[in-house]
């Protein structure tokens, strides 16, 4: 059968509200995924009057927040007060010659797009100063140390793993064989000692220690699960400090995956 060009889907800014829901939930309904299809009428609407308004970047100077006009729908100050909640629990705080700026990742916003919780990711950034690149590292690694240990649990969380540091060598850990230079994973255990035990590949006993990770730091991350009583289910909670600046350079540190 030969088409006229005329069977093309209509582009979306051309449907009726209703048929863009439809059109979402249909996606939705092939990945798998549970939409709300209240919600998402009420966002469209959102996006369309922001849209209207004009300009990317927007500040709410009640909530206190900054970011993407499109992204701040996402956010009411009841979801927000919320995340300040988890905020406390994961962040790095400032201290003298340390200073942090943490934000939410996208993916902070699952939640709003499905019936089922979605992980609770922040960004933070740590600017470092000190004399030498060492000295830094050093302080990067005695404060994540002391975040970590200061929330290792609490009545609604419980600390689960920190990424800190690159194997120097091949490594092998509870059986799992370890290639050099992939990110070490550190229990709340491993914290507490200061230090990873395992095995060379030939077998004799290995051990690394914090500090001897704080050399390449890598890939920082610290992990939480947080159980909210009031929405009756528990999120992921992560500080990833992708970027962090040390003795005053800028060293970006890119996620593995």
């Amino acid at each position: 059968m030969e088409s006229d060009g005329n069977d093309r889907e209509a582009p979306q800014d051309e449907l009726s509200a209703a048929e863009q829901v439809a059109r979402i939930s249909e996606s939705a309904a092939r990945l798998g995924v549970e939409v709300d299809e209240a919600a998402a009428s009420q966002w469209l609407a959102a996006v369309a009057a922001s849209h209207a308004a004009g300009g990317d970047f927007t500040v709410d100077v009640q909530a206190g927040v900054y970011g993407h006009r499109i992204t701040l729908l996402d956010f009411d100050p009841e979801v927000l007060a919320r995340y300040r909640r988890i905020a406390d629990i994961v962040e790095i705080p400032d201290r003298p010659g340390v200073q942090t700026a943490i934000s939410l990742s996208g993916s902070a916003a699952q939640s709003r797009v499905q019936l089922f919780p979605g992980d609770a990711d922040f960004f933070e950034r740590v600017n470092i100063e000190a004399a030498t690149r060492e000295e830094a590292c050093a302080i990067l690694a005695r404060i994540m140390r002391q975040k970590a240990l200061s929330r290792l649990r609490g009545p609604n969380y419980q600390f689960i793993e920190a990424k800190f540091g690159s194997y120097p060598y091949d490594f092998v850990k509870g059986g799992r064989a370890l290639k050099a230079a992939s990110p070490i994973s550190w229990s709340a255990t491993d914290i507490e000692n200061g230090y990873i035990e395992g095995f060379h590949p030939d077998g004799t006993p290995a051990r690394i220690t914090w500090e001897e990770a704080s050399k390449e730091p890598g890939w920082c991350k610290l992990d939480w699960v947080i159980a909210d009583p009031c929405l009756l289910y528990t999120s992921d909670a992560a500080d990833d400090l992708p970027c962090v600046d040390l003795g005053g350079r800028r060293l970006i540190k890119k996620k593995k995956k």
